[in-house]
């Protein structure tokens, strides 16, 4: 880890000062001498301060750096604030042990094992600090085991001993010393983990780094893992990291440029549905999604590694990219929608389930937004349908109206999930744990309202983000109607629906939610009045819906 001098001099005394003060703990439980133990008491103003010294200087530092170094710099806080809570717990310690009264049944130097390997844990810090070895980093997890499997011994020891009733009091203070040895464990495993991310430049902890070095197995070994440039892409909500990553040009390569991929991690049941996915569409509809590299699983977790495509997402395009760039983007991608369609094209309807898709989320809407829960609504005596009749109308019609026939979808058609190649007048899809044959609506609804829920307020920007949903529908609509699909626009009005509710469960600036709730229900009003003999007569107001 690359270390600014101040910072790096800080945590040099820092580590000192910890050694010192589990040392004198050390003695302490051999001798008992009080003397000792007001040493160790007294230190506690000087680790607060050294502390609060280097995670100010990293805040400084985060702020100026790039985003690799700024996780380095919080890795380093977070290590500092870790270190006082070792200087803490040798701190109670002491504190615990003078309650004991004189003569009493605990026996201190049991707990010296546990302490020994805390201090020999201490200098492994500091190499694995200066280096780029993440075998240093590993070896505190190892000692955190270790050490975890001594107190467990102890534990035992001490709980045959309290079921015999007596000297229960001083043995209860022995149990509340051992565990505070344990937090000691702890501490060493997330100052590992806090090391490993920092050497990586993102978040990580012991299992998402072991599933990491299986997957880079074929690249490089476990010494050089950490030192390998990845640079985070994102976090998704289930908790996956995606990363890109330059690996190593592989042996007998004729390239001696790094070869750039993704790299992701997280549950394994997540990670394989999207494997899954993706070899789906190179049997259904091959050039459209990205090659996978290598795929890894360990216990519940997994990590997947996939073909860098060249390209820029669809809201970059349409908040950056010139109005004739945008048009050949969407041209391209409806021309690759048809194809992948027609392609795919199945007789047999699978209805998409708007309305159930969006009850299940329901409580997720209401519990951010709890104004959009309404009670009874009444105007001159007249009562109105509530928001929740009017869902169970549209799903009685959406019940009714089956597509004409079914296709494979990406599944979640968000604008950043789809990559236009400008040179090659490509598109390719990502993100495809979802992919399944249903109703192409789904896919249409939802990119339609994530270009318009994209939180940008800039007037131009805005402008064109009605225009790429405008052209869209359009294309969509031809679509529809060469192949004689007359329900499309009342579907797709209860796709929209249920896409503008959902959205809000990620939007937290109250007057756009509410925008896209008040969308959605001026939506379901209107379906209340259709029946299935006259869907599909209706059609729906695009540029109203959309409008500002």
């Amino acid at each position: 880890m690359s270390l600014p001098e101040p910072i790096l001099e800080n945590l040099k005394f820092f580590l000192v000062e910890i050694s010192t003060l589990l040392e004198k703990l050390d003695s302490f439980l051999n001798t008992e001498d009080p003397v000792i133990a007001q040493r160790i008491l007294e230190r506690s103003g000087y680790t607060y301060n050294l502390r609060q010294r280097i995670q100010s200087r990293c805040i400084v530092y985060a702020a100026e750096e790039t985003p690799t170094e700024a996780m380095q710099a919080r890795a380093l806080s977070d290590i500092a604030g870790h270190l006082d809570r070792l200087a803490e717990l040798s701190r109670d310690c002491v504190l615990q042990a003078r309650r004991l009264p004189e003569g009493h049944a605990v026996n201190l130097t049991e707990y010296r094992p546990l302490l020994r390997r805390v201090i020999r844990s201490i200098p492994v810090i500091d190499e694995a600090l200066l280096s780029a070895d993440s075998r240093n980093a590993l070896k505190l997890g190892r000692a955190e085991s270790k050490l975890n499997r001594l107190y467990q011994s102890l534990l035992t020891k001490q709980t045959e001993r309290l079921k015999k009733q007596k000297d229960t009091e001083d043995l209860v203070t022995g149990l509340f010393i051992a565990h505070s040895f344990e937090q000691m464990g702890d501490i060493l495993l997330t100052i590992g983990e806090s090391i490993l991310s920092g050497q990586l430049g993102q978040p990580t902890d012991l299992q998402r780094f072991s599933v990491l070095e299986k997957a880079m197995g074929d690249y490089t070994d476990a010494r050089s893992v950490s030192s390998l440039d990845f640079n985070a892409v994102a976090e998704t909500r289930s908790g996956s990291g995606i990363s890109s990553v330059a690996l190593p040009p592989q042996p007998g390569s004729s390239s001696r440029k790094p070869q750039l991929a993704i790299y992701k991690d997280g549950e394994q049941k997540k990670l394989r549905e999207e494997r899954d996915g993706v070899e789906s569409w190179h049997r259904i509809y091959p050039g459209v999604a990205p090659q996978i590299l290598t795929y890894k699983k360990k216990g519940d977790s997994a990590a997947l590694l996939i073909e860098h495509l060249n390209g820029v997402t669809f809201d970059q395009i349409v908040l950056n990219a010139t109005e004739p760039q945008r048009k050949q983007a969407i041209t391209a991608l409806a021309s690759t929608l048809t194809a992948i369609w027609d392609n795919t094209h199945r007789d047999e309807p699978v209805k998409a389930g708007f309305i159930p898709q969006l009850k299940k989320r329901l409580p997720s809407v209401y519990e951010l937004h709890p104004s959009f829960k309404e009670g009874k609504t009444q105007i001159c005596g007249h009562q109105l349908a509530g928001f929740e009749t009017l869902l169970d109308n549209a799903a009685s019609l959406e019940e009714k109206l089956p597509p004409p026939f079914s296709v494979f979808i990406h599944g979640d058609f968000n604008v950043d999930n789809i990559l236009y190649n400008a040179r090659k007048d490509k598109i390719n899809f990502i993100d495809l744990h979802r992919s399944k044959y249903m109703d192409y609506v789904q896919d249409v609804s939802v990119f339609m309202v994530s270009n318009f829920r994209l939180q940008v307020m800039d007037r131009e920007a805005r402008r064109q983000i009605f225009h790429q949903i405008t052209d869209f529908y359009t294309l969509m609509s031809e679509f529809a109607s060469e192949r004689n699909d007359k329900t499309f626009d009342a579907r797709l009005a209860i796709g929209l629906a249920r896409s503008f509710v959902t959205s809000t469960r990620f939007i937290l600036d109250r007057n756009m939610a509410r925008s896209l709730y008040l969308k959605a229900h001026y939506i379901l009003r209107q379906l209340s009045s259709v029946d299935v003999g006259n869907a599909g007569q209706f059609r729906l107001n695009i540029s109203e819906i959309f409008s500002e």
